[in-house]
C-alpha cells in the first residue's frame, strides 16, 4: 500500500532516519499517471517485508511548485524529472536515479534493485 504524504511528513522521515521509499509525482505528468496503473504491486513487494511505500505530489501545474518546501525537497532528491522513485535507507538517499520507471516489467526490476540493495533477498 502506497502512504501519501506531505514535505512537511517527508521532511520529518527524513530527519528520523526512517528506511522507505518514496515516489515523486507532479499532478500534470502523463508518466506519474501511466506509472500509477502499475505502482501498487511495486509498493506491495515491499510493505509485505515491512518497508514503507510514500507518494508525494509536488506540482499541481507543470513547473510550478506546491510549495518552497515541495521545490527544495525535489532538489534534494534529484531534481525534475517524474515520477522518480528512490530509495532511503535510515534517512540516506541511497538510489535516487529512477525516472520514469512506470510499466511492470520495469517497476518489477527496480524492485529487484532495490530488493538487493536493502538485503531482502
Amino acid at each position: 500500500m502506497i502512504k501519501y504524504i506531505n514535505a512537511d511528513h517527508l521532511q520529518d522521515l527524513m530527519e528520523a532516519k526512517k528506511t522507505c521509499i518514496l515516489n515523486i509525482v507532479a499532478a500534470w505528468c502523463t508518466d506519474c499517471t501511466e506509472q500509477a496503473k502499475n505502482v501498487h504491486s511495486f509498493a506491495h513487494s515491499f510493505t509485505e517485508k515491512g518497508i514503507s511505500v510514500f507518494q508525494i505530489n509536488v506540482q499541481d501545474e507543470k513547473n510550478l511548485f506546491i510549495s518552497p518546501l515541495h521545490q527544495q525537497l525535489t532538489c534534494l532528491f534529484g531534481g525534475h524529472g517524474f515520477p522518480r522513485t528512490i530509495l532511503i535507507k535510515q534517512g540516506k538517499i541511497v538510489d535516487a536515479d529512477n525516472i520514469e520507471v512506470i510499466s511492470k516489467k520495469q517497476l518489477a526490476q527496480l524492485a529487484d534493485k532495490f530488493k538487493k540493495q536493502l538485503n531482502l533477498d
